[in-house]
């Protein structure tokens, strides 16, 4: 493989092409390139003479983007390689031009420019491009986005209408990703990682199998989504939260139960994911510990590294030196 940019900083574009590989070694070349970048994938046939194909990404705090032009190809993840990856993962496709046809569970999908496709390490799946292809994929662990879901929620794959709605959104975002992959400062990571959680959740959870149905699924949305907008306000708290949503405090913990934990500790547990993202952003590197955890509405820093330990396995100050960049 080739590349343009140093593959030691996570900061750096990458770049990779089949440009000045031999015939002879093109396979084996975009084998590599698709396994570096999407996981253990096999080539299940050889390229066509002529084949090219190129691939640009970056790596924002654990969250991968991808974009890739290539030649028709086919591939496959083989049930063998389920679990060979260290962390499970997501990918999340949308199509810019070309033809690709995909199988996973059970199921076959033509994609087309305009589509958008969440896929899982979790499932074998099999690939073809038909004509030449131009994507962009995101690629980042199934357990952050787990944890937005209901408690409970399976996944297999799904197709998301990318005309209307939340799907719309989603896609223009990758898209806008793909275009703005050289521009981003350090101190942008943090905040497009979350941001393209959140989209990417959002639009998930119209079409995950989640445990709760109907309103009171609404309402627990509806509950999280304000939790979600007054983090950073220290008087949040389940009694707030019912008074803020018309609701009884009694009704907000039932609607918590559905997914197994306390409005408390729902609260806590994203209050230190914005921690854990702050202390590993450049962007705060001058913020105390103390003033991060005040900034996410914890009162007394002794408790905060206590729990944050409890949650992460190394205290604040740890991490924030370990934390990759």
């Amino acid at each position: 493989m080739q590349a343009n940019a140093s593959m030691k900083s996570p900061l750096t574009v990458q770049h990779w092409s089949t440009a000045g590989i031999r015939r002879s070694e093109a396979t084996d070349a975009w084998q590599a390139a698709l396994t570096q970048n999407y996981g253990h994938w096999q080539v299940t046939e050889s390229v066509a003479d002529g084949f090219s194909a190129s691939i640009r990404s970056r790596d924002i705090n654990g969250l991968r983007a991808v974009e890739c032009v290539c030649d028709p190809c086919s591939g496959s993840r083989l049930p063998q390689f389920v679990g060979r990856e260290p962390v499970p993962y997501i990918g999340v496709q949308i199509t810019k031009a070309g033809r690709e046809r995909f199988h996973f569970a059970g199921e076959d999908i033509s994609l087309g420019a305009g589509d958008l496709v969440i896929w899982t390490s979790a499932q074998p799946a099999e690939f073809t491009v038909m004509e030449r292809l131009h994507k962009v994929s995101l690629v980042l662990p199934w357990a952050e986005v787990k944890e937005r879901l209901p408690r409970g929620t399976g996944f297999t794959g799904t197709v998301i209408d990318s005309r209307v709605g939340i799907g719309a959104v989603l896609y223009s975002h990758i898209d806008s990703l793909a275009h703005q992959l050289e521009l981003f400062t350090e101190g942008d990571n943090a905040g497009v990682r979350r941001a393209t959680l959140e989209l990417l959740t959002a639009a998930m959870c119209h079409r995950v199998e989640a445990p709760q149905r109907g309103l009171s699924s609404r309402y627990l949305k509806q509950l999280q989504d304000y939790i979600l907008a007054h983090l950073q306000d220290d008087h949040l708290s389940p009694t707030s939260i019912a008074a803020a949503n018309n609701m009884s405090p009694r009704y907000v913990h039932m609607l918590f139960a559905q997914i197994g934990v306390s409005a408390s500790v729902w609260i806590r547990t994203q209050r230190l994911e914005r921690c854990r993202d702050d202390l590993r952003s450049r962007t705060y590197r001058d913020c105390s510990v103390a003033e991060i955890a005040y900034t996410w509405g914890f009162a007394d820093p002794s408790h905060f590294t206590r729990i944050f330990k409890l949650q992460y396995g190394v205290g604040p100050r740890e991490f924030r030196v370990t934390a990759p960049r």
